[in-house]
């Protein structure tokens, strides 16, 4: 037994060898600069394009048997300009020689370096790569049975291998029939072993911009998790960095021919107007003349319907800062889901300027006819600290409560009017309107009815301890009748509607003058 398991021992080291040793005659004697030129004939007589060696091609046996590419280019289509559609300064992919020797043959790292890529459509709507892509020819017999079925993944990773290592990416895509341009000016990503079922971990950076002032640079480290069976790819433990905006959670998609998608994301900080570069407030904004309309005017509101059923959402976002449009927000929370042609953002809590917001919005897309529906609760905001950020100016001060809810459905945005319904309840408390005083201009009348000196200048605002009012929405039209301002010096009522259809306001409003300065208690 034992000369046997020592022959066995001594055939396996033969054999080794052997292979080893022939790997090593194949390397030494084979030349691969002998086939570029076949092989850039082959490509020019299948393509009509040229395939060009910058450099040579070499191969390597230790620590890994593979093949090292130098510089190529792969011209552009005819009519596409002289830059190459494909450039690639080196690009490596080898085999394990410990799994040779195994007699189980593993893809080591795939390695590239320097790959340029430009796409481009012209004005005709033809693109660089039309050429190339061989037009289905409809087969009969087969009736599509070579299509993957529902729920089948095109795309499966067969047998493990050693990773992908692609630095410095660059990409083009010039559309000249829209007139836009996007840039990738630099892309790595790296990754370690990959194989079926098994997570492995990836970085990637990119680095781009587009036409419009759109500069992005964006980093992401995750834990890649592929399930070929299950089919589910998944992001765990995720690092993301978009410009100076960082995230992470997880995300996780699952059933590729109707995707699933589910993500729990956090951030400690978002800066949209820094993300989108939005200059500060500088003053009370202006109407822009082109955007306003009349009521005659009307706009379709377009949603892809049917993309809206096949959405299938579960996530959750949390931001505990965010600033947009120069406002500010704290603990920012959204739940969304959508199934089944439902998509809902229930709730969406947040905090601001000394208050809480909470709002729900949910869009029902099972019909034909889309319906919206919206809750919203405000308690205790300082709108004047609000408007100072928002427009550059506090027009109105104090501390806003309210509810709201409206529900509408339409295609049209005459039909959202028409059709919405819903109430409102809003308070004002211990405020101020700014710019004028109304005490000080009744006294200042007294003053010179009565021949007596002008009061001493104040501050040019009306304080109030609480405007209120309420109503309901009922075919696009808002009634109420309980405005109430409390104010020193003045009561002011009113009642009536505003009509959303027709832009119209028909409001009566009463106020008197009371000898009381508190502004409370109606005396």
């Amino acid at each position: 037994m034992k000369k046997i398991i020592r022959y066995l021992i001594i055939g396996v080291v033969a054999a080794v060898a052997f292979l080893v040793a022939m790997v090593a005659i194949f390397v030494t004697v084979f030349d691969p600069n002998a086939y570029k030129q076949d092989l850039t004939e082959l490509v020019r007589e299948q393509t009509g394009r040229e395939l060009q060696f910058h450099g040579d091609v070499d191969l390597t046996v230790f620590p890994a048997l593979g093949m090292k590419l130098g510089a190529m280019s792969f011209s552009n289509a005819e009519g596409f300009g002289a830059l190459p559609m494909v450039k690639v300064k080196e690009a490596s992919i080898s085999v394990d020689l410990a799994s040779l020797v195994a007699f189980a043959p593993e893809i080591d790292k795939l390695v590239l370096r320097d790959l340029e890529l430009n796409l481009i459509r012209n004005k005709a709507g033809v693109t660089n790569w039309d050429d190339l892509v061989a037009q289905p020819v409809p087969d009969s017999d087969t009736g599509g049975a070579d299509e993957p079925s529902e729920g089948e993944s095109e795309f499966e990773i067969k047998g493990a291998f050693g990773g992908l290592d692609l630095e410095n990416m660059k990409l083009l895509w010039q559309d000249q029939q829209a007139g836009s341009e996007f840039r990738i000016v630099d892309l790595d990503i790296s990754t370690g072993r990959i194989e079926p079922n098994q997570a492995f971990p990836m970085t990637l950076h990119l680095d781009a911009n587009a036409s419009g002032d759109l500069d992005i640079i964006f980093d992401i480290e995750a834990n890649v998790e592929y399930l070929i069976e299950q089919q589910q790819l998944a992001l765990r433990d995720m690092a993301l960095k978009l410009n100076e905006f960082q995230i992470g959670g997880s995300v996780q998609v699952a059933n590729f021919a109707k995707p699933r998608l589910k993500f729990d994301l956090a951030s400690d900080n978002l800066d949209v107007d820094a993300l989108l570069g939005t200059p500060p407030a500088t003053g009370p904004a202006e109407a822009d003349a082109s955007q306003t309309g009349t009521a005659s005017e009307d706009v379709q509101i377009e949603l892809p319907m049917q993309t809206l059923r096949d959405l299938d959402i579960d996530g959750t976002l949390k931001i505990a800062r965010i600033k947009v449009q120069n406002l500010r927000m704290d603990d920012l929370d959204i739940v969304l889901k959508a199934q089944n042609g439902l998509v809902s953002m229930k709730p969406i809590k947040l905090n601001t300027y000394g208050g809480k917001i909470e709002t729900s919005v949910l869009l029902d897309a099972k019909s034909d006819i889309p319906k919206y529906g919206i809750t919203k609760s405000i308690q205790g905001v300082q709108v004047g600290d609000l408007l100072k950020d928002f427009s550059g100016e506090a027009t109105i001060v104090g501390t806003l409560n309210a509810e709201a809810n409206l529900t509408t459905r339409g295609e049209w945005l005459s039909k959202l009017k028409q059709n919405s319904n819903g109430s409102l309840n809003l308070a004002f408390l211990d405020g101020a309107v700014m710019g004028f005083n109304i005490r000080q201009s009744i006294e200042a009348a007294k003053a010179k009815f009565s021949g007596k000196e002008a009061p001493p200048a104040e501050t040019l605002k009306t304080d109030f301890s609480s405007l209120t009012i309420s109503g309901v929405i009922k075919n696009g039209v808002f009634s109420s009748d309980d405005l109430d301002l409390q104010a020193p010096l003045l009561r002011v009522g009113g009642k009536g509607n505003a009509n959303l259809n027709t832009e119209e306001i028909d409001y009566q409003v009463n106020a008197k003058l009371v000898e009381s300065i508190e502004g409370q208690q109606g005396g």
